[in-house]
């Protein structure tokens, strides 16, 4: 159902994002926070309602401890370039410090994870499956950096190390770039429940004066128009909920997102820029 029948009905804005699975992943309404624009949830702007929001994402989370360079922001024409990377204290110090606050949360909390190792990821699925509050998983399936041809079946080896390990839903987070068939494919094996689009592309910025050059994940605006248009594609024909990830930086992106066929939205780095943004697009579906 459409962001607009939605309001011509005043049906409600009750969003399951897991309808395959036993349990299912029920929002409360389909906005939501990408990973890690909140930390692992403690990292809340003033005048952000996050009760009112139907869920949102943690940081990523690894098996052990992973120390690197700290994460970086630098801007970028119409957008920024954000180096998150995997830095985390590994899931049981996590798990330690956020439990709490995750099972008092209001909203969903689904928790990311990260690496690419299969007995890793199974490892901490099996800690947060014990873990009150936490409500689904999400992981990176189909990276740009995975070869097509052998990508597909590492990827299923991923997601099928964390279904074993934990009977928790599953989104897979894949690239815009990412084939039909290979969409296709992944949804087939049945080792996911929703799919979200997209993972945010590698970008470079070289400064000519210094010879430096900035790396990190591309946010901004104009990534809104490629998202909108992949979801409508696929929309038609991918048996699993599709959550738009990616651009969203305002109330009319995300519409458009949801009047294409997005079962849900999540937002990125445009939250630090309006913190009110989230109720705002809640407040529209309500009304």
């Amino acid at each position: 159902m459409s962001a607009a029948q939605r309001r011509e009905s005043g049906a409600a804005s009750l969003v399951n994002l897991a309808p395959r699975h036993k349990v299912g992943l029920t929002l409360a309404n389909p906005v939501l926070l990408a990973a890690g624009v909140v930390g692992y949830g403690d990292a809340v702007l003033p005048g952000l309602a996050l009760g009112r929001l139907g869920g949102f994402v943690t940081a990523p989370v690894t098996r052990r401890p992973w120390r690197e360079a700290l994460p970086q922001v630098a801007e970028t024409t119409g957008g920024l370039l954000w180096q998150r990377g995997l830095w985390n204290p590994g899931v049981r110090v996590v798990v330690r410090d956020y439990g709490p606050l995750w099972r008092r949360s209001r909203a969903p909390v689904i928790v990311h994870l990260a690496g690419d190792d299969p007995d890793e990821l199974a490892a901490v699925a099996a800690t947060l499956e014990q873990t009150p509050g936490v409500a689904g998983l999400e992981l990176d399936l189909l990276t740009p950096y995975q070869d097509e041809a052998g990508g597909l079946e590492e990827a299923a080896e991923q997601a099928l190390a964390v279904r074993s390990a934990a009977d928790l839903p599953i989104l897979a987070r894949v690239p815009l770039s990412t084939s039909d068939e290979a969409v296709q494919a992944l949804v087939e094996r049945e080792l996911i429940d929703a799919l979200v689009l997209a993972q945010p592309p590698q970008g470079l910025r070289y400064r000519p004066a210094d010879g430096l050059a900035a790396t990190g994940h591309l946010h901004g605006r104009a990534l809104a128009p490629l998202l909108a248009a992949r979801i409508a594609e696929l929309a038609g024909w991918v048996g699993l909920p599709l959550v738009a990830c990616g651009g969203i930086h305002s109330l009319e992106d995300a519409l458009a997102c949801l009047a294409v066929g997005a079962a849900a939205v999540q937002i990125d780095t445009a939250l630090w820029v309006d913190p009110l943004l989230p109720e705002r697009i809640v407040e529209a579906l309500e009304g």
